[in-house]
Order: structure tokens, then sequence, then C-alpha cells
């Protein structure tokens, strides 16, 4: 059994990673080859191009991107049909992962896609296109599910593959990762922490680092004592961001990776709206959603967007259940203001803790990439 994984952003990989590996447990002769990052290529994957460093936020941003990709769509293309697999797995990537899927259709190869384009927020046509041209649609969240079904397409609900990799946090977890980090010996039990995830992609690190020290700077003068730990991923650059922190005199904390530990020290976060949101909602920290973009990206969203909330607990929920902060209203007050909030006000820190609760049992069970390991090899043989 020969199968092809394509990924094209960190997350992805990460994904792409696991799922191979599930796919190994399953299928120890299995070949697999594709596009995808080093989690991929250590479970396994015969990579023939790494695009995780190419990834880009905001529409015009991606259009770029996609102009940066077409050489490597060219090489996945031929790879396709000298290879002929006998399944391709598209996750997320879409303005790639579309035009290829049109291709494995054109040559008669099965596929399985994992993060299908989110047709429920925006471009509800690529939801038909996706329904025309891929086998299943191996869906992650329920509204999402509902789209493609109503769009024809084959699907399966397995589930969000994140609720494998992280946990809810109990008290016990929560007093773990601040001793883990270093915070809870050295500021007692009463010291509130909040968490600093500026996001992962260079674009958001320069728009959002800024608003979000002077928002810690305001922190700190209502706070006293107050510490922040910021989780830089593992693709930002760390000096920049070392010497705005530096040069901000704040006590600052700056660790590589662990967001997930520093989600559950924290006792409030300030995150770039994404995929750390989700994460958040699922370990259960009340958190303030912030983003920007350029200034035409923003206006072509508003203009296409089918849905009034960008974070995803909002999303899952159907309401605000979580503050969110756009563009000019991201700005150091503002931010101060709904964290200072949350910090005070322990009935409305709680209220926003069972939002979250709520909000995470719409992903469904833990298990979804065993669930999606074993519709690829379903679709691959059937």
């Amino acid at each position: 059994m020969k199968v092809m994984i394509v990924a094209g952003e960190a997350s992805g990989d990460l994904y792409g990673g696991h799922l191979a590996s599930k796919l190994k447990l399953l299928r120890p002769d299995i070949d697999m080859f594709g596009l995808g990052g080093r989690l991929m290529q250590a479970a396994g994957v015969r990579l023939l191009f790494n695009p995780t460093g190419l990834s880009a936020v905001g529409l015009l941003e991606a259009v770029r991107s996609a102009a940066a990709l077409r050489g490597v769509l060219g090489e996945a293309r031929r790879a396709l049909a000298a290879e002929r697999p006998s399944c391709v797995v598209f996750i997320d990537f879409p303005e790639f992962n579309m035009r290829l899927a049109g291709t494995a259709a054109s040559l008669g190869i099965k596929s399985v896609y994992l993060f299908a384009p989110t047709a429920w927020a925006w471009r509800r046509g690529r939801a038909n296109r996706v329904a025309r041209t891929v086998t299943k649609v191996a869906s992650v969240f329920p509204l999402e599910a509902q789209v493609y079904r109503e769009a024809g397409a084959h699907v399966e609900f397995i589930g969000h593959p994140l609720l494998d990799l992280v946990r809810p946090a109990t008290a016990a977890d929560r007093a773990a990762a601040r001793a883990e980090l270093g915070l809870g010996s050295a500021l007692g039990s009463r010291a509130p922490v909040v968490g600093l995830l500026p996001g992962s992609r260079a674009q958001e690190i320069r728009l959002l680092l800024p608003p979000i020290l002077e928002a810690a700077a305001r922190i700190a003068g209502a706070k006293p004592g107050v510490a922040f730990v910021l989780p830089l991923a593992e693709t930002v650059p760390e000096r920049a961001v070392r010497e705005a922190v530096e040069a901000s005199g704040l006590p600052i904390q700056i660790v590589r990776g662990r967001a997930h530990e520093c989600m559950a020290a924290a006792d409030a976060i300030v995150v770039a709206s994404g995929t750390a949101t989700l994460e958040a909602t699922i370990v259960g920290t009340p958190m303030v959603v912030v983003y920007r973009v350029s200034r035409s990206t923003a206006l072509i969203g508003r203009l296409v967007l089918r849905t009034p909330y960008i974070s995803w607990p909002n999303i899952l929920a159907g309401r605000r259940a979580v503050p969110e902060l756009l563009q000019d209203e991201a700005n150091g007050e503002a931010i101060a203001h709904e964290v200072l909030r949350l910090l005070d006000d322990a009935s409305c820190a709680g209220a926003m803790v069972g939002e979250l609760a709520r909000a995470r049992a719409a992903l469904g069970s833990p298990g979804a990439l065993e669930r999606a390991a074993r519709l690829v090899v379903e679709v691959s043989v059937g």
C-alpha cells in the first residue's frame, strides 16, 4: 500500500507525522511519500519537498505564498502521476491541495482530506469543489461536516486530533506546570501568571508583540508581582523577540515551545487567533484573543467572511465566549483591560472556563488520528 501525504504548514506537519505513525502501526509494509516537514520525515514519510517555511496568513499573503509554490505544485503533480499511490491524504494547505486534488481525481487516484478548506467561514463554493474531487472528507468540526455534506461530499466526522495531543488542565496540572516553569516557588501561590502568545509567524510577531508588551506593562502596573511567560513557537527566531522583551524591562520569562504547559500555568493568556486558541480551549485557560493583519487583507476579509467570529472558542460556541480584539482594537489599553477583568473577577473567569468546556465538547472524543488512519486504509483498499 502506497500513500501520499501533503501538508504545507507546521500544524499540518504535526498531524501528518502522527497520522503516518498510526498508518505504520496498521500497515507495517506501507510506503509513504509526500510534502511536509521534519515530523513527517521522522515518522517515515519520504519527503519530496518541505514547504512548511512558506506558509502565510491573510488573503493577500496567501496569494503571494501560492505564487511561490507553483513550481512545487508541478513537481507534486509529476510525482503523483509517476508514483500512483493508492490514496492521497491532503492536510489543510487549501490553495495548494485543492489544485492537487483536481489532479488526483483526473488520474483516478482516491483521496482523503483532513482539515478541509474552511468553506463554512468564507468561499463556500470550495466545498462543492472538494465534493467533486475528493473521495472522503475526514471532518474535525461539526459545522464543517454539515457544510460539506450539504455540498454532496462523503464525510466522516472523526473529531479533532488536538484532543489526542492536549488535555484539560486539572488543578494539579496547573501547579505542576508552574513548578516546571519555575513560577510557583518564586512567586507564591497567590501571584497571578499571564501567558503571552503572539503567534507563530513573523508577520504575527511584528504586528502583535508591540501591543501585547504594552498591555503587559499596564498589567504589571496594576498587579505588582505578576509574572509573564512567553512560549516561543519553533518557527519564530528568538533574537528579535528577546530584544523587544528585554527592552521592555518587564518580568517576562521566554521559553522555547512548551505552549501547553504555559497555558496550564497561566491564570489568563493573551493569544493570537489561530490554532493556539483551540489548544487553550482544550486546556481550559481564560483568554483574550488578539489579531492584526494588513489593512488590505482586513478589508477583503470583512467582505468575504461568513462568520461573525474568528477565534475557535467563539466559533464552536456560536457566541462571544471570549473577547476578540481585532486590528486597531488590539491595542495595549484594551488588551490590559480584558486581562485585568479576568484576574480581578473570579466569577468572570469561572464563567469563561465553563464556556470553554462546552466548546471543547463539540470537538468529539480522543482517537481522531487513529480513526483518520483507518479511514485512509479503508479508502486505499476499497
